[in-house]
This record gives C-alpha cells, structure tokens and sequence, in this order.
C-alpha cells in the first residue's frame, strides 16, 4: 500500500460509499473530491463535503496513516489549516487542528475490493518490463489510443520547456537555439555533448559569416581540436591555414573541445564525428537561416531537402582525417534526418508555438512526427509484441515514453491503461 494508490482511491471514488462516515461516527456525503495539488500543500483543493448536516469547502490531506499528519509536520504548516477532511487507509491517531477542533477523518481500509488491491499489488510487484502485459489485450483500443496521445503530448512538452530554457540562455534568439539543437542532435547520444559544447563556442552568427564551405569547415575542426598534426595532404593543409587565420580574427586562443572527448569506439564510420561533423558544415554553410527554414517544414520530404546537403569532397572518400575508405562515404541518411525531426525540429515548433500561443504550430509539429517513420528499438519492439501499432514517429515517441516515465516507473495509477485495469466493479 502506497499514498499514491490511496490519491487514487480518493480521486475516482473508487471505495465503498454505503453508509460512509468519519471514524468518529458522522455521516459524509461527497459532493466534490477537489482537484489534484501537484505543488506543496495539502494533496486536494477546492473539495467539497458534506459532514453530518453540515457542508465544507476546502482541501483533502491523503496519508496512509492518521499519525503521518504528524510525522509530516503539517501541524506546523499554516497551508493546512484550511483541510476538512483527513483521508487515511488506518486511522492510528486523532489530529487537532490549530482552532482546536478535531479534524474529521475518513478511513478506506475496509472499503477498497479485495480483488482491486490483488490487482494493483499484481502490477506493482510485476517482474516484467510493462507490468500490465499479461491484461493488456483486454484494454480497449481507445483507452490505449488516449494514453498514447497523453504520454506523446507530456514528452513534447518536455522537450520544449528545454527548448525555452536554452532560447533564454541565448537571449531569445531562436536562430542560434535551432543550430545548437541541430548541433547536438548530429553528435547523436554518444558525442551530443561536444557536438553542444561546439555550437555554444562556435556562434551561429560567426558561421554565417563565412563565404566558402572550407572556412565553416576549418572553424569547427579546429575549435574541435581534430587538426592534431600536419601532412602534406592539400586538404589539410588549407584547413590549418584557413583556421590559423579565423582563429586570429575570433580570437579563439584554445580549442572548445579536446581531442579525447570525441567517441570513435564501437559506432559504425558512417557516424564518426568526423564525418557528422563535416556533414553539419555543409548545412550551415548552405541554409543561412536554419530556424526559420525548420519553422516551415510540414512533412519529412521537406525537412530532406533542408538538410541533405551532401558533405564537401575529401569527406565522400574519408572518415577521418588521413586514408582514404575503402568505399564511397554516404551521405547523411534517413534515420539520420528521422532523427533531426524527432529531436531538434518537433520540439522547436511546440516550444515556438507555445511562446507566440500559436495552437497551429503545435499541431504541425504532431503532423511532422506523424509523416515521419517510427524509430526501431528494443522499447518499441517491446510494446510491438504486445499487438501496439509502431508505423510513425508519433508513435515511437509516445511508446517510448509510456515506457521511459510510466511503465519503468511504475506509474499505472497515472497511466489510462493502468486506470481501465484497475476499475473496480463497484
């Protein structure tokens, strides 16, 4: 038994309701469970209920035990003076309140199903990965859909605030927001932290300015520290010289990000950080202004032609700096530019949307994600054996994070799916 089975309990009313009365014997009828208090404070405002012949408006408190009251030190906290009723699985102990009159209390265990608290137990103590596997078939199809648009919604909003808190960091600059996302989403998760660190050292502004592809790309392998060594390589050579002479005109004294923080080990060439990183240049060098141009993408086929500029010569034959591969170096590929929308492009619209109060904005970002493949991992492969359609982004998204923020943490009580099993018969 947990407080969260009894907030629950008290906010779906899902409890014996004949003859309901305090522990001291008066009746209680009631007419509001009040709204859920996510903040500090007592945990339902706004409450309504009826006590012996009189009626209360105010706020619930949900303890397992009366006695928590105390333990909790709410005695002690003016924010409770105004709760009205005492909602407790065991009333162990009487609560005074400050006036001096003594708190009505209501306790549910003997009024909660048997078979609801086996059933919760069940998906508490499940020892698998989505504790309700075993019931999930015989959720309807609506429910599911309706939690799948919850947790797709609560992930994006997520992202977004991020989004927010990285514009204010830039001064409300959204251009300069956008290329350090498209930075760090190139760097994938093992080098996205100084593909970032680049982005914030290297401005967009200073990028912009460049005239020719080779000065974008001297400026970040040089303050990327990869131009380690000389040789007589033409390509590299004009690198050195054209950074030797940016990094006097920035004045960039030392480097952004040292040599050993870039990860090679176990990724595939095609995702050195070499190669995404002369890719990246390529997009810079060509759209001149990255936000604006994502702000107007309404499919995957548009944000393709955004960001598929091929990568300059020297790196279609090489991974790194030095020989040359023993095949053609592809171009950035689709789970590539999947990717970029998932993570730099949808979260941009929804935290934009939010910040002009533009709803449209918001809902392209969702039609983005939808006209965009699903990603394939072991989490959505999870949920596809349990029967889950996985087709788009809006999918995968919303899959993974039920997964990721529900069923990991075993959040059923939050969740709709979890809610529909649990519904008593009552």
């Amino acid at each position: 038994m947990n407080e969260s089975f009894l907030h629950y309990l008290w906010q779906f009313q899902y409890f014996e309701k004949k003859d309901l009365v305090t522990t001291s014997g008066e009746s209680i009828s009631v007419l509001k469970t009040g709204t859920t208090n996510t903040h500090s404070g007592p945990d339902f405002s706004n409450a309504k209920v009826k006590i012996a012949d009189v009626s209360w408006a105010g706020n619930v408190e949900v303890h397992l035990k009366s006695s928590d009251w105390f333990a909790h030190r709410h005695q002690a906290d003016g924010a409770y003076n105004n709760v009205i009723l005492h909602v407790v699985w065991q009333d162990d102990k009487p609560v005074t309140l400050a006036d001096g009159s003594v708190l009505p209390t209501l306790e549910l265990k003997n009024r909660v199903e048997e078979k609801m608290l086996r059933e919760y137990k069940k998906l508490l103590n499940s020892a698998t990965p989505i504790a309700c596997e075993k019931s999930f078939d015989g959720v309807d199809r609506i429910v599911k859909l309706s939690m799948l648009d919850k947790a797709l919604m609560q992930r994006m909003e997520t992202k977004a605030q991020w989004v927010t808190e990285l514009v204010h960091s830039n001064t409300g600059d959204w251009e300069e927001t956008a290329y350090q996302m498209l930075a760090k989403n190139f760097g994938f998760k093992v080098n996205a932290d100084p593909f970032f660190q680049l982005a914030k050292a290297v401005p967009y502004k200073i990028i912009c300015k460049q005239n020719s592809l080779l000065q974008v790309e001297a400026l970040l392998f040089g303050q990327a520290g990869m131009l380690v060594s000389k040789t007589k390589d033409e390509y590299i050579t004009a690198l050195y010289q054209e950074y030797a002479l940016l990094a006097q005109k920035y004045a960039y004294r030392d480097v952004t990000v040292n040599y050993a923080q870039w990860r090679f080990l176990r990724l595939r060439p095609a995702n050195f950080p070499t190669v995404r990183l002369a890719q990246l240049a390529s997009v810079l060098f060509q759209i001149k202004n990255i936000f604006s141009k994502f702000m107007e993408a309404t499919s995957f086929a548009d944000v393709e032609k955004i960001i598929s500029a091929g990568q300059s010569a020297y790196w279609k034959t090489h991974y790194r700096f030095g020989p040359k591969a023993k095949a053609a170096v592809p171009e950035l590929g689709k789970a590539s530019i999947q990717n970029v929308i998932i993570n730099t492009i949808a979260p941009l619209l929804v935290a934009y949307g939010k910040h002009k109060d533009e709803q449209s904005m918001i809902d392209r970002a969702v039609e983005l994600l939808q006209s965009t493949e699903a990603e394939q991992n072991k989490i959505t492969r999870l949920w596809a054996e349990l029967g889950l359609t996985v087709n788009t982004a809006f999918d995968s998204q919303a899959l993974i994070e039920l997964y990721n923020n529900f069923c990991s943490r075993r959040q059923c009580l939050n969740c709709t799916i979890g809610i529909a099993l649990l519904k008593p018969s009552l």
